[in-house]
């Protein structure tokens, strides 16, 4: 059967405790699914190199800076801006500055396969630069009003890894997204 993809659902973040040359750490604990997920246009970033010698192109390539993710989801709490912004909520209150400084999360999220399986992606180190809501009057619009939150998607700094990716069956646990092996180093 075919495994191309047709949906988007399973978002979630966990906060980033640790992420060094020598150490990436992230909190399992801190594990905070995003419901009403609707879309997510990734774009990478990749310098274009080449290397001349011998009168001609010795070597080229790409290397890869960057991942931008637009994750659209239909509705958002403060709370749950406020986790993925740094903020503080108080009081029911959310206010935000030109100061604010959002934390190095890690983001999963699943796509559903057309053969009912999954196809899972983990996003290792990753900073929200802005988020977006259009409001309309219901006359103009009976649809919602979605949230898109722009992430910024680095290396982890011990290893270089940007993203995993894995595929499951129908009917696997998705554990994978939830609860992974957040330690890493360089070092033996």
């Amino acid at each position: 059967m075919a495994k191309y993809l047709k949906g988007f659902n399973n978002f979630g973040v966990r906060s980033v405790t640790t992420n060094t040359n020598s150490t990436y750490l992230a909190d399992d604990t801190s594990y905070l699914a995003i419901p009403g997920a609707q879309s997510c246009s990734p774009t990478d970033n990749r310098s274009d190199y080449k290397i001349y010698a011998d009168d001609g192109v010795w070597d080229s390539g790409a290397e890869w800076e960057t991942t931008n993710l637009d994750i659209t989801v239909v509705e958002t709490e403060l709370a749950t801006i406020a986790f993925i912004l740094g903020l503080t909520l108080s009081d029911g209150v959310l206010e935000e500055s030109v100061l604010d400084n959002a934390p190095e999360l890690a983001l999963t999220f699943s796509a559903l396969r057309a053969d009912g399986g999954y196809r899972l992606y983990r996003y290792y180190a990753a900073k929200c630069t802005g988020y977006k809501v259009s409001h309309t009057t219901k006359g103009q619009n009976n649809s919602e009003q979605a949230y898109t939150f722009t992430f910024e998607c680095t290396p982890r700094k011990s290893d270089g890894v940007v993203r995993a990716t894995k595929d499951v069956a129908q009917g696997t646990a998705l554990t994978w997204l939830t609860t992974f092996n957040t330690t890493t180093s360089s070092n033996p």
